[in-house]
Formats: C-alpha cells, structure tokens, sequence
C-alpha cells in the first residue's frame, strides 16, 4: 500500500508540506418545495425546472399574466388568460423558503393522435382557399408591389379567416377588369386610394360559396407605424376574439371571424439591404402602388397550417470563411460548424433573442494552437449596435474538442426528448448546459476534429421562405409559374393552382393586370446591415455586420414586424432547411464585406465577383479582423409553443371534456407533463399541483402520481366551483360556485387517498405588479399557505385556521381580497363533510383556510394534510439516513448506526410538536437470520403524530353566588 509520503515530490533536499482538510462541513440535503405544472409567460418549456426565489422565477419564467390584457396578441404573445401556474409559484415563493420546480405548459399532441383539430396541437383556421376565394377561410396574403413597370413587390401582411368569412379589396382596378374600373375582390389587382400606400378591404360574414354575406367592416388601412390608419391599429389582431366558444357572437363588437396576422411592414419600407421594395409606401400621389389579396395555398403547403407541437428556436448553422479561390466562392462550400438551439422556450426566443458572433481571431500561433477564437453573445433582439443589451455571452471559444474553451464544453448541449413509449424524459449530449438560454449543437465533422483548425465562424444562411414568383399578362396560358425563366412553386394560389393572368376567365389566377405588364413577388426578409458607418457609429469597427433589428439603418427604434420574420413556415414545410418551394432569404458571409471610398460595406456575392476585401490579391479574411471587423448578428427563429391561439386559456376545461391523450393535445400535454415528474429520483417533491385543472381524470391522475411516488401530496382543484371568463361565455351569475354541485360530483368520484387534498371556492387576489383584481383557483392560495406555514413553524403544523391560514393576514404570499362565494357555516359542515377543505370569510377575521383534511374516506391520522406532510417528511429524511449505510455489513454494528441516527432525529422531532411519541426497533427480531441471507436490513419505525386541534368544546357553567368552583 502506497504511504501517505507517495503524494509528495521529492528531488532536492528541503522541507515539503501538504495541506489536507478535514475539516468540510456535509453537505445538507437539498430543500425540497412543491411541482407546479402550468403556463408561465416564458421559460424552459415541458421540463421540470427547479427554481429557488422569486426573483429567479420571474427570470426564468416571467412574471404572472393576470390576463384579459388586450393588444396585439399575435405579436406580443397570447395571455388573454391568467396564468395560474405563475401565480401559484409566486404564492409560494413569496410566503416559503424552499424552491419550485415548474414545468411549464407547451403544447403537445401524442404520436398517435387521431387528426382531428382537437388532437393536433398547434392551430389552424376552418377551412381552405377556394378556386373563387369565396367564404372559404384559410390564409390570404396581401402582395404589394409599385405602380411602376416590371416591378418586384412583396407579400405585405396575411389574413386568417374562419369558413363563411372572406376580406377583399375594394376601390380602381389595376387594369379596368369586368368592363368597368372600379369594384371589390379578391385575386384582383388594385390601386392605391391615398397616400402612404392607402388602401381600402371590405370583409363579408355569413357568406355561402356562391354568395358574398354581409358586409360586416370596411376598413381604409395602409403601412406606416406612425398613422392612425397603420394596418395593425385598424385591423383585429386578437386570434382568439375569433373564438365563438369564449367570445359571445350576440351583438358583441368584439367578436371576430378574421384576425391580422403577420405584417412585414419593414420589408415593405426597407427591403433586405435598405432598398425599399414599395416606394410608394411613402409617397403622396393617387396612383403610386398596386396590391392583391391572393390565397396562400398550394397542393399539400397551406401556408395557414400550424399544427404541429412546439419546437425551439435554433440559428442557421454558423459557416466557415472561405479558404479557396475567390472567383470560384460558392457559400455551399463554406463549412458546417455549429447552431444554436434554444432551451425550450417557444416562441419567447424568436421576439426576444437574437446571438451575435464577434472577437473572431484567427489563431495567434498556428504551428502551436492552429484554432482560432471567437465570442458567443446573446442579445436582446430590441437592441441595437450602439447600446448592446446582453443576456449572457460566453467569451474566448473554438472548435477544439479537446479543449477546455471547446464551445460544446462552455456553452452545453444537453437536452432531453420525450418518449411516448416509455412516458419519460430521456437525456442526450455530453455536456451540461451553462446557457440559460441556449444548448449547442456542433457538426460532426467539428466533433470528430475532421474540419481545417483554421475555421471560424464567418456567416450563414438566413431563414427560408416561401419562392418568389412572377406574372406576365397577355402572355400565352401556358407561361406561367414554374415555366422556364419564371420562379419555382411558391405557396400563391389564385383564380387555379398556377399564377397566370391571361384571358379573362372563370379560373384567372390573377385579373387586373394591364396587357403586356409583368410582376415579380418575394417573400419577406430580415434587413443586414450595409455600411459600418448605419446609425452614425462612432467606431465602425464596433458595427455589427448580418441583421438588424431597428427600423431601418438610421433608427434606433425596433422593427416589430421582425418578429413576424422570426415566425416558423407552415407544419408541412421545414422551418429550418430549404425545399421545393422555399429558399433561403438571403446569405450572409464577412467575406462579402467590400473596402472603398465610403468605408466598410455590405455587397453580397462580392467576394465571388473579387471586389471583397478578402478577394483581394495579397488579402485573407486575416485581414479584414485586423482591420476590426470581427463581427455579426444573427437571429433566432422558428420558435412554436404548439398552443392554440384561438383560446383564451389554451388548457380549459371545457375543451378537456371526455378526452384522451390521442384526442386531446391539451390533455396529452397536461399528462405528459404529470408523467415527467413521476420518478422520485428525477425530480425531489413534497407537494404537487396543476392551477386551474378540474378535469377529473387528470386530477386523479396526479392524486395517483403522487401516491404511487409516496412522497407527495397533490394540491386539486375540483369541478362546480368558479367557472373563469376563459372557459366559455356564460353570465356571471351562470358561473358562480355551487356547494352543493361541488359536493356532489366530488362524492360521485370515489376518490380514497391521503396523498390529494383540495379547496373550495375560487378566491380574488391583486396582481402585485399591475394592481389588476384576478380570480385564481383555491389551489394558489392554498400552497401559499403550505409555504408560510412551514416556513414560519413546521412542515407538520396545520396550515390552516386564523394563525396559519389567515390569507387576509398575508399567509398566501400574494394579496387576497375576496372569496367568489361566501361560505354560511352549514356550507362550510356540509364540505368538510367531504373532504373539502372550506376557504371562508369571517367580518372580523378575514378570509380563512378552514380546513385540513386530505381525500382519505377512512378515519385515521392520515385524514389530515399536516399527518400526512409529517409523515412525507420523516419518510424522506429517514430515506436519507438509510441511504449512508447501503452496501454496508449487514451486522450489529451498522445496526446501531442506523438507530443512533434516527432516534436522535425523531426526538428532536418530537420536541418540536411533531411527533407525541416513537419508537425505532432493529434487532434479530426484524432482521431475521433468513433476512440477512437475502442481504436485506428491516427496521420497524412506530409513530405518534401530533394532532392538530380542529374542534374546541367549552362549556360555559353559570353558578350561584356561594357556591365554590371546587364543588
């Protein structure tokens, strides 16, 4: 055996010395606090995400929504509804001391979903583009183009329709179509009626494929931001005002057959490189530009298909410098090297991230460490150039797998991928993530070191979109798209399946065009920037190169449309990867960066036709970084949360109805979600609760979880209480709680468990951020209370009564106001008859929690919520105890161990009130010799919790003046 003198180095004579530290303190078990399943504004989505302040939770995940907010729901996010989940870790965090775990709620739909519009998570508007784009719903797009000859102009906003809906243009025909020059339709070609690209829709309800309906708006709109009559300010843009199921369609102003959804009203003004692709977007005259409203629809591609479950935002992978000959550059031969992928985060990454390269160095010392460097930052997508607002940024990284600056080993790029088969999370990647935001995913060439070390990130591909298109008028039918000269499919659909304006037939793809004109079509793109000099830097070489997210070059105010830009193509397209009927947007690379009079520039396809500064003769792209230009943005994109926005509350109850995993996304989702924090030892827990959800197969569910898991207790809402404005469009009155519905669809459930407990009814709190009055079911308030009791006394007191269940008194953790339903006494006799725990209101008092019982029919201790947390508890710690002597002798000794352990930490429970007495046997008595044979140690733990005191009797006794109290 080696001696303790091996760890020293001795060559030389001298005195050596070794520190060696004994003197570490254990460290304590991790705190434990409850599992809160619901939606959140943002944050890790589907994955259990442990967080241990509230300051760490609106962070991570938001702050709470309390809903009903209006705006432009399409692009800043749907929170019509409260989101309860929120509130309830505010609840908790702000009343206890111990951590959440939230799994926050994205949409889902189970592999084997049976297809209806139910079972498919995501949305998707009633029904499609027609051949005469008559009532038929689906996607239209507005394309605008110049009244000029032979023009290029761009697909300008989309309009989502429900079936017996239809938006056409009205006003001067184009071309004086049907013998007269003015009218109204779609697939038809018209002029502008103002200033500012000033155009006029009617939109028609109630219309039958043969007929138009009732003209229910007309509305006069154009694209710029700043006017009254800008297209978002006059048009719905709130999908789920479209919802007859929340919204009421009796004379109500409010409902909506149609929403607004993307407007690309950047692209419009600005084009790709500053080049406005409509210019009489701001011009004055009467007739400076044209448009049509065209359905967005080809063969199997709707444009309008949004089922799909939720994905992540990722960047395009980032692409090498080119090394070969200038002439000869295509970017396809620029290296693969690596993507961003975000961390489950929806949507939230596209509007709110954008990730720029910069510090590109080449290697200092190629004989010795032939890698170059770069830096890693994420941005907030509102920032701009000259005033960077960085979210996280990771700083000297390469490509080198065996170093410890290798951008997989800095970053992470671990995640976790559902099984449908197994119900379980499984978990791949090498290393664990150090982003809070994102993971990285490097190409296997980078990985398997098969790349040039000299490679660094240099550029990428911009999103993909849809195929640019164009029309000839009066030419003969068969030039049409996808003719040679003209463009490949693209996602268009007029008067047929092919954009063609010829005779002026039943089945015109387009009509309006005067004889002889041509128009070319794009899809939208994000602008890059041009000069160093945009935005008036005071050091170009502090310019980032690829996107910009500001209005235009000079602004420093942000593009909103940007976010439509960052929105995933339809489900049937790929979002990420180029097809038969998309292209990529545009291509960036630094070695397209041009020198000249007018300083550093932006001039794509340069280096291929030798004018870059890289192309140069004597010049690499070495150069160009020590000149300072070493850096660029690009966005994140295609992002999805796989909700429905249509609905208020994408998980209500009504719509949970007598559904399965396969006939439900929502459903699917929620059980998934309880299904991932099934497993003890992948997530610790004490308390579980899903805010909002009475449907009674998904609460039992979470009962049975939370028994099978034995270390748990589930926190339900039950049915009949407060039905919230998101659920349906029911009269107040018709939404109120009922008691006795309440105890009587409880009773019919037959739910036997110590392990679920509920409350009744739904209360009012304040949003401490906005000061807005919300209703929030029982369950917030309630696991507020759970927190502040144990964090003010012990896990195993009642959280309940005027000490510890006071919410008027702050023990929620959030502010409540109001019960929805005021509790007489027989009321609250008649729930707690039940098992339901009663919230009531008292004039002096306050609003009280008055009650503790768990769902357990029998009586017996574990009928009450601090017995059954108690003995949580003890199981856990007790657990832990037994855990130090695994794989130890099976004999006396460690016996004793384990008994000199836990009788000290049962005593100091008992002194604490938790416990009126115990005893701990472990001997032969239990330990059999026939036991030990088959290595197993038993012990046997008898408890006597302390109960709790619920019912006071006093007798009150009135004596005559002599008599003695003694008698």
């Amino acid at each position: 055996m080696a001696s303790g003198a091996s760890r020293f180095k001795f060559i030389s004579p001298g005195v050596y010395i070794n520190e060696i530290d004994r003197s570490q303190i254990p460290a304590e078990p991790t705190a434990m606090g409850p599992v809160i399943i619901g939606r959140t504004e943002k944050g890790p989505g589907m994955v259990p995400t442990k967080v241990s302040s509230f300051e760490e939770f609106t962070r991570v995940f938001g702050a709470p929504v309390p809903g009903a907010g209006g705006g432009d729901n399409w692009r800043e996010g749907d929170f019509d509804g409260p989101t309860y989940g929120a509130y309830a870790a505010q609840a908790w965090l702000k009343s206890g001391e111990a951590p959440v775990t939230m799994v926050r709620l994205l949409g889902t739909q189970h592999r084997d979903n049976d297809g209806t519009s139910a079972a498919m998570a995501g949305w998707k508007p009633t029904g499609e583009p027609s051949a005469h784009m008559i009532n038929n719903g689906g996607a239209y797009g507005l394309f605008l183009a110049d009244y000029a000859s032979d023009v290029t102009g761009t697909l300008a906003a989309v309009f989502y329709t429900n079936q017996g809906t239809s938006i056409r243009l009205s006003g001067t025909f184009f071309g004086g179509v049907d013998g007269h020059g003015s009218g109204a339709g779609t697939a038809k070609v018209f002029t502008n009626t103002g200033a500012q690209s000033e155009f006029v829709a009617e939109i028609f309800t109630g219309g039958s494929a043969t007929g138009n309906g009732d003209l229910a708006e007309k509305v006069c709109f154009n694209f710029n931001p700043d006017s009254e009559k800008f297209i978002r300010k006059v048009f719905n843009t709130n999908p789920s005002q479209t919802n007859s199921t929340v919204v009421s369609t009796s004379n109500n102003p409010s409902y909506y057959t149609y929403w607004l959804g993307e407007t690309f009203e950047g692209f419009v003004r600005d084009g790709f490189v500053g080049t406005a692709r409509v210019t009489g977007s701001a011009a004055s005259s009467a007739q400076s530009s044209v448009a049509a409203l065209l359905g967005l629809v080809s063969g199997t591609f709707e444009y309008y298909d949004n089922n799909r479950s939720f994905q992540n935002a990722e960047t395009s992978y980032f692409r090498s410098q080119d090394t070969g000959d200038a002439a000869s550059f295509d970017m396809s031969r620029a290296a693969n090297l690596f993507k961003l992928v975000a961390l489950e985060y929806g949507d939230w990454a596209n509007r709110n991230i954008k990730v720029s390269i910069e510090n590109l160095r080449a290697a200092d010392y190629p004989d010795v460490t032939p890698y170059g460097s770069f830096s890693v930052v994420l941005r907030h997508v509102k920032d701009r150039d000259e005033d960077v607002r960085v979210l996280e940024r990771f700083d000297n990284l390469n490509l080198n797998p065996n170093s410890v600056n290798y951008i997989a080993r800095r970053i992470g790029d671990s995640y976790f991928q559902w099984s449908d088969t197994d119900r379980r999370l499984r978990h791949y990647g090498n290393y664990p993530n150090n982003s809070s935001y994102v993971r990285v995913v490097v190409d296997d060439a980078v990985t398997d070191g098969a790349i040039n070390p000299e490679l660094i990130p240099f550029g990428y591909y911009g999103p993909p979109r849809w195929n640019s298109w164009q029309i000839l008028s009066g030419a003969a039918e068969t030039t049409r798209m996808g003719d040679p000269g003209l463009s490949a499919d693209s996602i268009v659909k007029g008067g047929d399946d092919l954009a063609f304006s010829g005779s002026q037939t039943a089945t015109i793809f387009l009509q309006g065009i005067t004889s002889g004109r041509s128009f070319a079509f794009e899809f939208p793109s994000m602008r890059v920037r041009v000069s160093a000099s945009d935005g008036g830097m005071q050091d170009p070489t502090d310019a980032y190169f690829g996107i910009q997210t500001t209005r235009n070059k000079d602004s420093g105010r942000f593009d909103s449309s940007y976010i439509d830009l960052t929105r995933p193509l339809s489900a049937d397209a790929n979002t990420f990867t180029t097809g038969a009927r998309t292209e990529s947007s545009f291509i960036f690379t630094m070695d397209d960066i041009v020198s000249g009079t007018t300083g550093y520039c932006y001039n794509s396809g340069s280096r291929a036709g030798g004018s870059s500064y890289s192309a140069q003769t004597g010049k690499t792209y070495k150069d160009l970084l020590d000149a300072g230009y070493d850096r660029f943005t690009a966005p994140m994109y295609g992002g999805f949360d796989g909700l429905n926005i249509t609905e208020k509350e994408p998980f209500r109850n009504t719509g949970l109805s007598d559904k399965t995993q396969e006939t439900s996304y929502a459903y699917n989702s929620i059980k998934r979600a309880i299904d991932t924090v099934s497993d003890p030892e992948f997530v610790e827990s004490n308390i579980m609760t899903v805010p909002g959800i009475t449907n009674s197969v998904l609460t039992k569910h979470l009962v049975d979880t939370c028994e099978k898991r034995g270390d748990s207790l589930a926190v339900i809402d039950i049915e009949n209480d407060f039905v919230p404005f998101t659920e349906n469009t029911a009269d107040i009155t018709a939404r109120l709680p009922s008691v006795s519905s309440a105890i009587t669809s409880l009773k019919s459930r037959s739910i036997n468990s110590s392990y679920g407990c509920c409350f009744f009814p739904f209360v009012q709190v304040r949003d401490t951020r906005t000061g807005r009055l919300i209703d929030v079911p029982p369950s917030v308030p309630a696991l507020g209370t759970f927190g502040s009791s144990q964090a003010r006394t012990e896990v195993w007191f009642a959280p309940a009564g005027f000490v510890r269940g006071g919410l008027s008194n702050g023990a929620a953790g959030i502010p409540v106001t109001n019960v929805k339903l005021r509790l007489t006494s027989k009321d609250r006799d008649k729930l707690y008859a039940v098992n339901i725990n009663p919230i009531a209101s008292f004039p002096n008092e306050g609003i009280v929690i008055f009650g503790q019982k768990t769902l357990q029919v029998q009586r017996s201790a574990l009928d009450r919520i601090n017995v059954r947390r108690l003995l949580i508890f003890l199981k856990k710690e007790v657990s832990r105890i037994a855990n130090g002597i695994l794989f130890e002798p099976n004999v006396q000794a460690t016996w004793d161990r384990f008994t000199s352990a836990v009788n000290p930490f049962l005593a100091d429970v008992k002194a604490r009130f938790g416990l009126t007495d115990f005893r701990v046997v472990l001997d032969n008595t239990t330990t059999t010799d026939d036991l030990i044979d088959r290595n197993i140690l038993y012990a046997k733990i008898y408890l006597k919790p302390a109960r709790a005191i619920e019912f006071i009797a006093l007798d009150f006794i009135i004596t005559r003046t002599g008599a003695s109290f003694d008698d």
